[in-house]
């Protein structure tokens, strides 16, 4: 059997099963909101999607860890060299407002590297997957295909996925002092990360101080193995599993020919260290 083969195929299952959850509450007429004690949104489209996902997993690899966004963190995990990465529902303010771009992650991550990543956008069926050494491959409208990052370098042909509806602002002058903003593209979620790795976008910048781990872990490897480069704003690779969840950095995907200009546009303003 391939490594991660079992692995794959539950996660792609638990992702379905999670995105089921979501559009029932989806479906419905009112959509109640709480605010958690970071002022983020959360729904009970949210809890139950992750606890339909943490009961599946522990209940398949009882020897991993697991760390998600809506479960209380276990400092446990940092013993463990396998830990599961979830987010239930990515993309929360969007499902609030019905833009669809929402999406299921579940990504491993080994001895602190992404290595399998699943990402499930349920309101249009898309289900993206990749596992280190593989290939990332997306399945949607009954059919299979292999993803694959473009090629465009210049300035004036690239096109940059941003943040629909929670934008920063500090990325927002980036662009602008670049001459850029007419390149930006906004799209929620990391339905912008799985449009770069299909050649859609040239590059996603984030420069939000929200973005945690389970952000970035799934869609990191479907972007890599399309032939994304993915780092933080200073250039250096993303580490898991870490005492510390969030990406103070910022974040940089691209195709990889343009990632050396996408970084000169966010260091202006990137956090003073």
């Amino acid at each position: 059997m391939a490594r991660y083969e079992k692995e794959l195929e539950l996660a792609k299952k638990f992702a379905r099963e999670a995105g089921a959850i979501i559009m029932r509450h989806y479906a419905r007429p009112d959509i109640e909101v709480s605010t958690k004690p970071d002022k983020s949104p959360v729904t009970a489209a949210d809890l139950e999607a992750n606890a339909a996902i943490t009961k599946r997993v522990a209940a398949a690899f009882p020897d991993d860890a697991i760390l998600t966004e809506e479960t209380p963190d276990d400092p446990a995990r940092l013993g463990k060299p396998r830990v599961w990465i979830v987010d239930p529902l990515d993309g929360t303010r969007d499902f609030v407002a019905r833009t669809g771009d929402f999406c299921v992650h579940i990504g491993l991550a080994e001895d602190s590297e992404a290595v399998l990543g699943v990402v499930y956008q349920p309101t249009v069926d898309a289900l993206a997957w990749a596992v280190r050494g593989g290939g990332a491959f997306e399945e949607r409208g009954g059919e299979t295909r292999a993803l694959k990052a473009s090629t465009l370098s210049a300035p004036g042909q690239i096109r940059i996925g941003v943040s629909r509806l929670n934008l920063d602002e500090g990325l927002g002058k980036c662009l602008a002092a670049a001459g850029m903003v007419d390149r930006a593209v906004r799209l929620g979620a990391s339905v912008k990360h799985i449009a770069l790795a299909r050649g859609d976008l040239d590059a996603v910048l984030n420069l939000s101080p929200s973005e945690q781990e389970w952000d970035t872990c799934a869609p990191e490897v479907i972007m890599r193995e399309a032939g994304c480069t993915v780092t933080n704003g200073d250039g250096a690779p993303f580490r898991y599993n870490q005492p510390d969840l969030f990406r103070p950095r910022g974040s940089a995907a691209s195709n990889g020919h343009c990632h050396s200009l996408v970084l000169r546009v966010m260091a202006p303003c990137l956090p003073v260290p």
